[in-house]
């Protein structure tokens, strides 16, 4: 059955899922500003190649759909907010291709996308702390975590329905895989200084 791709992808990326949540913990108490800023730049370095990747992927017929989830922008903004630098995203470190998971078909592209979407799910929680913990204005250096704002749940329902209807049963391993390699590349790239991070840079060497 066509529903079978997000049970697949919910419960074959659970421990990557968690294992990113724990080494983020971006819902501690103590979070500081200049912590903040540079897990946002991390952000930008990985979001940007990586909404170019997924778009040259999907046919003509998914490009509104995508750039309606696309969240560079949103991160630019953040960081332009937080630093006072009209020029603050200009500088970045910006992942190269071997930094993100294959993404070269719709599976792998909506295995992909199952992640980035999901992560506005538990966004609604994450930017009102991180505007507490910084003494930020709604909307001012965490928008990309607040993300689609009061539109989360029915942008989420409407990805769910789109991949169930576009993916292909034949595209449901592609689709977990790269679902996988998206929570395991975040993790890398994010979280470099962690000992997990560390080891799966090690390992894909």
């Amino acid at each position: 059955m066509r529903h079978d791709l997000l049970s697949r992808l919910k419960q074959e990326t659970a421990a990557c899922h968690s294992r990113l949540e724990h080494t983020l913990d971006l819902m501690r108490d103590g979070l500081q500003r200049d912590e903040y800023i540079a897990l946002l730049e991390r952000f930008y370095g990985y979001v940007a190649p990586w909404e170019d990747a997924v778009g040259a992927c999907l046919p003509a017929s998914l490009h509104a759909f995508f750039d309606e989830r696309r969240k560079t922008s949103l991160l630019a903004a953040d960081l332009v907010a937080l630093s006072g630098d009209p020029a603050a995203a200009e500088s970045i470190m910006i992942a190269n291709a071997r930094s993100l998971p294959p993404i070269d078909d719709l599976g792998s592209a909506f295995g992909s996308l199952y992640v980035m979407e999901g992560s506005t799910l538990g966004g609604r929680f994450i930017a009102p702390h991180v505007a507490e913990q910084l003494g930020l204005a709604p909307g001012v250096g965490n928008a990309y975590f607040d993300g689609y704002g009061a539109r989360t749940g029915s942008m989420w329902n409407a990805f769910r329905e789109t991949a169930v209807s576009v993916v292909p049963e034949t595209g449901y391993d592609a689709a977990v895989s790269a679902a996988i390699g998206t929570f395991d590349s975040l993790q890398a790239w994010l979280c470099v200084d962690a000992p997990d991070a560390r080891a799966i840079s090690g390992a894909a060497a």
